[in-house]
């Protein structure tokens, strides 16, 4: 009898083996949705990692050369940025595929960066003298990575180009010396033609070489110097913005009652400090800016000029010689976006098609240096004293559903709706505060 009720007893019931299976399954899937979070969180970190890797190789090189950069107070343009599509620069490239023009302009500078060329190319090399070099940035789509103009490896990202400091002295620096008020030159005038540089990529030997800088190709398989890979320093980026924080030369209240009671007197029509920056933005030309308060920065002013011979301005400005004066004499007034003088009143903090950056002030778009009448002055008398860099770069996820999709379209241009939910979806936003040392920043 007790052999019986041992033998009875060595299975399990089905309620307990439903509870086992129960309990097991609970486990597993407890494990497998640690691992998944595990994983997810693994992806992002190394995407992180991957976008934090080209922002990096951007802003650190855009931070050397900012800081860097030169500009003199001798009444010549020392910087220089052209928004792609631009009819006021005769030759400018067009937008590059999906990417707004106000996201991708093409950036003109001198500077001294420390990883400059050294050495002259080819074997009997000589040290370069000299530490100024002409130094632009631009996004492009090319295929960095394979054999040029293969579409299934078309990637946007950002092209450094960097003269040599000789190259620069014997081509670029006397261009701009060469400038006055009546024959102006701009760095586009060096970038936009062939010029000599030093090609240490080319193979057996390297040595000079004389090509295009830019052109107005953006999809050429023989594409021009700042196009070319060896000037490829990070991939995915799909915008890059700049906001120039500026100082101003004007006073922020009349200085004494001679000046308060003279209406020609110049000052701020904010009534901000001198020293208190306010930006400078890029926005498209068609962008209505007339309800914009004036506690978001901004004169929404425009400027006349009073009597006298137009000039640099002084601080403070001598009565007898007024270069400009504030208009309307009454509160500040918020003209229409496109004044019916255009382009020769300028009425905002903000460019759309070309910025050329001087030592004491700033020509938005294609303002003249001199003025064409005694009643406008087309420069913001700024004086740039940092600026604000920021990037957007695609996670590797993202880049690899952007070529998939270059790819079925056959085209470096995909539908906008796919191209702005990619970046909404996986673009991660980087940005620095570079200070422009030269300019008192």
């Amino acid at each position: 009898m007790r052999n019986v009720l041992r033998s009875v007893r060595a299975g399990f019931t089905l309620l307990e083996v439903m509870v086992s299976t129960a309990i097991m399954v609970v486990i597993v899937l407890t494990v497998v949705s640690i691992a998944s979070d595990t994983l997810r969180v693994y992806d992002r970190a190394v995407a992180d990692l991957s976008t934090q890797s080209e922002a990096r190789g951007v802003l650190d090189a855009m931070d050397n050369d900012f800081s860097t950069a030169v500009l003199r107070a001798d009444g010549r343009c020392w910087m220089e940025i052209v928004v792609p599509g631009s009819a006021d620069v005769a030759g400018a490239p067009g937008p590059v595929g999906n990417l707004q023009p106000t996201d991708h302009p093409i950036v003109m500078l001198f500077a001294a960066p420390p990883d400059r060329p050294r050495w002259t190319p080819g074997a009997n090399r000589r040290a370069l003298r000299g530490d100024v070099s002409a130094v632009a940035y631009r996004i492009g789509q090319r295929s960095p990575f394979d054999a040029p103009g293969e579409k299934i490896q078309q990637v946007y990202g950002v092209y450094r180009t960097l003269i040599d400091s000789e190259s620069t002295f014997a081509e670029a620096m006397p261009l701009i010396l060469s400038s006055t008020m009546d024959q102006p030159r701009y760095p586009w005038d060096y970038w936009s033609g062939a010029r000599r540089f030093a090609n240490y990529s080319r193979l057996p030997n390297p040595d000079y070489e004389t090509r295009a800088l830019i052109d107005a190709n953006v999809s050429s398989t023989t594409p021009c110097w700042t196009m070319d890979e060896n000037n490829f320093i990070a991939s995915n980026v799909v915008a890059m913005n700049m906001v120039f924080w500026c100082s101003s030369m004007l006073p922020a209240t009349a200085g004494d009652a001679a000046q308060a009671a003279n209406s020609s007197f110049l000052k701020d029509p904010l009534g901000r400090q001198p020293q208190s920056l306010r930006p400078v933005v890029l926005v498209g030309r068609g962008d209505d800016k007339s309800a914009m308060p004036a506690s978001q920065g901004g004169y929404l002013a425009m400027y006349r000029a009073g009597q006298g011979v137009p000039r640099v301005l002084t601080q403070p400005p001598p009565a007898s010689d007024v270069a400009l004066r504030f208009a309307p004499a009454a509160a500040p007034a918020v003209p229409m976006p496109m004044p019916a003088s255009w382009p020769n009143i300028h009425p905002y903090d903000y460019y759309s098609t070309r910025l050329r950056v001087f030592a004491d002030r700033i020509y938005p778009d294609n303002l003249p240096l001199r003025m064409s009448s005694t009643t406008a002055i087309p420069y913001l008398p700024y004086s740039l004293k940092a600026v604000e860099v920021s990037v957007t770069i695609l996670t590797p996820e993202g880049s690899k559903e952007l070529r998939s999709l270059q790819m079925v379209n056959d085209n470096q241009k995909i539908p906008d709706t796919d191209f702005k939910r990619i970046v909404y979806q996986h673009g991660r936003n980087y940005t620095r505060y570079i200070r422009v040392l030269s300019n008192g920043g």
